[in-house]
């Protein structure tokens, strides 16, 4: 008999797969299950658990796999679940954690950079007009009713209820969706699988085309991987139809965007400010072009880099043994 297999319904980096695939069973043990990513449909009846991360599970989707018996899920969150759970007698179980909350944390510190103009600040501001040297030099005591405000004479802008895309609606771009409602922004996505209404209405967001994103978006995030269909996606065509105050966040990878589209963008002002914690070549060189761009703030890739992490096939391996004997237990 053919063992039953445990099906990884996202990409896996194949440069990557097999380690991958360790890191998940190392807490099965002995077991007789099969790790895959890669399914043809005789394989379907031999399902017996789903891996999922963001890939919507409808009954449609469900009905695919006859003898599926538990979801594992990357998230705490069961947001892309719309089958009727009531009527159903498949396991969920949930991972221990959020994937992407630091990634997330960084793309938005990235856009409030952009936002407040803080990279176009000079230490010399004091110095380009008579009236602001002396202020400065007989600057006052601060006090509930006394101070400067605004001393350097900046003018900023603010997240509330901005139009804002998110171009790769996954584990992390959800985590940026949720940081945006604390704004009051209206939110866009653009993903690879268009999700069903349901799942739009449930999250409060709305499906835009890439060009129609850059026409009528503020603030862009893009968190895509690089794949052979991702690399270059976003060039002239879709930075001419940027408005020119945009603001444009890339914690995917670099090369999504092409480099030269981009750098002219910037240098036109046709796109306002360029933030990201990836590059094209890490480390970022030294006489890179975009290093001494006004409009441009680049952080040295540390998203997930806190002290102590575990590594996120950790909580889900974890999460998938819990998932095996709950399984186990009922045969």
């Amino acid at each position: 008999m053919d063992p039953p297999l445990i099906f990884l319904n996202y990409f896996v980096d194949p440069k990557r797969r097999s380690r991958h695939y360790q890191a998940l069973l190392t807490d099965l043990g002995s077991t007789s299950y099969v790790v895959t990513d890669r399914l043809s449909p005789a394989d379907a009846p031999r399902v017996r658990i789903i891996i999922n991360k963001t890939r919507e599970l409808s009954t449609e989707v469900l009905g695919e796999f006859p003898h599926l018996a538990g979801i594992c899920l990357h998230t705490t969150d069961d947001w892309m679940a719309t089958f009727d759970r009531d009527k159903s007698s498949i396991k969920i179980q949930a991972a221990d954690t959020h994937r992407g909350t630091d990634v997330a944390e960084v793309a938005t510190l990235l856009m409030l950079i952009g936002l407040k103009r803080l990279t176009e600040r000079s230490r010399w501001h004091a110095l380009r007009s008579p009236k602001r040297f002396y202020r400065q030099l007989t600057a006052p005591l601060a006090s509930e009713t006394i101070g400067g405000h605004n001393w350097t004479g900046a003018s900023t802008l603010t997240a509330y209820r901005k139009r804002v895309g998110i171009v790769g609606y996954g584990l992390i771009g959800h985590q940026i969706h949720r940081r945006l409602e604390a704004f009051g922004a209206q939110v866009f996505y653009h993903h690879t699988r268009r999700f069903s209404h349901i799942i739009e209405e449930r999250l409060g967001m709305q499906f835009l085309e890439l060009p129609s994103m850059f026409r009528q978006c503020d603030i862009i995030f893009i968190q895509l991987p690089l794949t052979s269909t991702t690399q270059g996606l976003i060039g002239n065509q879709e930075l001419a139809l940027a408005k020119s105050n945009l603001v444009l966040v890339n914690c995917g990878r670099a090369a999504v965007i092409n480099k030269r589209a981009l750098f002219q963008a910037l240098k036109k002002k046709r796109v306002a400010f360029y933030g990201a914690d990836v590059f094209w070549r890490e480390p970022m060189p030294l006489w890179d072009r975009f290093r001494f761009m006004r409009n441009v703030y680049v952080t040295p890739h540390f998203s997930e880099s806190e002290a102590g992490r575990e590594p996120h096939d950790r909580h889900v391996a974890r999460a998938l043994r819990t998932l095996v004997r709950a399984i186990d237990a009922d045969l």
